[in-house]
């Protein structure tokens, strides 16, 4: 494995990993030491959802030794783009102790809604929040198909944003991809390929309830070394329902080279699918 390849997961916290990837007893508390026991990167997603307080980041950094973060920015920022000064302020202090932590701190995820659309208006938009993060690593996940534009690469790495490639179900409108190297290191989200409940689902998750097969973890990893050009390169798989996304994640370990250990709740659960 290359040692500059990282492989991780998109949220750790969930309720429905208990019993496959941690052990049914294992206490909340524990929940991101036991983590580090498998992967040394972590996208931290409930950013997402509400404002970070400080002391949340200082208890990771506490319960782990060498596993570094990205944080997904709120939404705030993102899908309802109307931050004040306030917000901003609120969020940088909120996650204040992992960029005080260098080494630990990957970048801010910015991912925006596939109804985020190019036009001018939405690119001077994506400028004027790049402004106001300058000096922090930031990665933009743009869905809207309208954004596969020729000179992308460039107009995106000018602002200084890094482009995540993404993998994703073939729908209408949805950027797949695009698989550039985009910026100082490389950043990839693997979303499954649900394309049936992609857009009708009645509950959130059902969105990203799926579990890559082998040949398709294979056509991953290869689009993934076509990227590399030995930057820094973080790959998270956001397949969480019920772990699938964390063995995955191990199974892409593996094809890499690295020795891993699976749990033995995540081989009981799916040992009929995996490497299929």
């Amino acid at each position: 494995m290359k040692r500059n390849i990282h492989i991780g997961c998109s949220g750790f916290s969930y309720k429905d990993w208990r019993g496959t990837f941690y052990p049914p007893s294992l206490d909340q508390s524990q929940m991101i030491t036991y983590y580090e026991r498998f992967f040394d990167v972590l996208e931290v997603n409930y950013t997402f959802y509400s404002m970070p307080h400080p002391y949340t980041f200082e208890s990771f950094l506490e319960k782990t030794k060498r596993l570094r973060f990205s944080v997904k920015a709120n939404r705030v920022f993102t899908h309802e783009r109307n931050y004040s000064e306030k917000d901003v302020k609120r969020f940088l202090e909120g996650i204040k102790p992992l960029l005080e932590e260098e080494k630990r701190f990957i970048a801010l995820l910015f991912q925006f809604p596939q109804s985020f659309i190019f036009s001018e208006e939405n690119f001077e938009y994506l400028k004027k929040l790049s402004h106001i993060f300058e000096g922090i690593d930031r990665a933009v996940e743009l869905r809207s198909r309208s954004w596969g534009r020729p000179h992308l690469a460039e107009e995106l790495e000018s602002l200084g944003f890094v482009l995540v490639n993404v993998d994703a179900p073939k729908v209408k409108g949805l950027l797949i991809g695009p698989w550039k190297s985009v910026g100082s290191f490389n950043y990839v989200r693997l979303h499954g390929r649900n394309q049936e409940k992609w857009h009708e689902h009645e509950e959130a998750y059902e969105r990203y309830d799926y579990l890559y097969s082998e040949a398709e973890l294979e056509e991953l990893k290869e689009k993934i070394l076509r990227i590399y050009e030995g930057k820094d390169t973080y790959v998270f798989f956001n397949n969480h329902y019920r772990g699938k996304g964390a063995l995955n994640a191990l199974q892409m370990k593996e094809l890499f080279g690295e020795s891993v250990q699976i749990p033995k709740g995540l081989r009981a659960t799916f040992s009929g699918k995996l490497w299929e």
